[in-house]
């Protein structure tokens, strides 16, 4: 329409394209930043996520319970039993299961109590086992009672049979529950023992494992 004419209303075409093609190219522009947006949220979100998978991969290849271990005790457990006493001469004493913190470690073990044997021919030996295996590495652990004094509460007299311990037949002590047995033997063909309390008054045995770190 000729705009020249004030008697009518003048619509200028040109005009309202150019301002059509401006609302049109400032929506694109805005559509192209939120895509610009999106695309980096999600290369962010990718890279997190395969930085997380790496992280994940390389903590199940790090070897276990190996690092962040000081020197000296790391892990240490009591087993007391107050007025315990045993007659058996052959078999399983006492059974503990202790929770090894680590595959690096070693441990020491101890078992106290009060031991007797009433017969001068005869001999009892005590001994510890890992998961049913004697120790191996660095030997095994074990002690022999062949006291005898003439008879009686007089051949009763406390001691401790104790070693330490990384590795049996089976291989090294890895971390997670183990079994831990003290055992008595008759290998002077037969015995005549006591373990434990037999008279009058208190008296506590107990196994104690320290865990160490090497």
């Amino acid at each position: 329409q000729d705009c020249a004419d004030k008697s009518s209303p003048c619509v200028n075409s040109s005009a309202l394209y150019l301002n059509w093609r401006r609302k049109l190219e400032d929506q694109q522009k805005r559509m192209d930043k939120s895509d610009e947006a999106i695309i980096s949220l999600s290369r962010a979100l990718q890279s997190r996520e395969v930085r997380d998978s790496q992280s994940r991969l390389v903590s199940t290849l790090k070897p276990q319970n190996v690092t962040e271990c000081s020197s000296g005790v790391t892990a240490w457990r009591h087993y007391p039993w107050v007025n315990w006493h045993d007659y058996r001469e052959r078999g399983m004493l006492r059974n503990v299961t202790y929770n090894k913190q680590r595959n690096n470690t070693i441990l020491k073990v101890e078992f106290h109590s009060q031991l007797y044997q009433g017969t001068s021919t005869k001999c009892s030996e005590y001994s510890f086992k890992f998961d049913g295996q004697e120790c191996s590495q660095p030997a095994p652990i074990s002690m022999s009672n062949t006291k005898y004094t003439g008879g009686g509460g007089s051949n009763f007299f406390p001691a401790e049979v104790s070693g330490f311990c990384n590795a049996t037949s089976r291989g090294p002590l890895q971390s997670g529950p183990l079994s831990i047995s003290v055992y008595i033997n008759d290998p002077c063909d037969g015995g005549d023992a006591v373990t434990g309390k037999y008279y009058n008054g208190r008296v506590t045995s107990y196994i104690l494992v320290k865990e160490y770190c090497p």
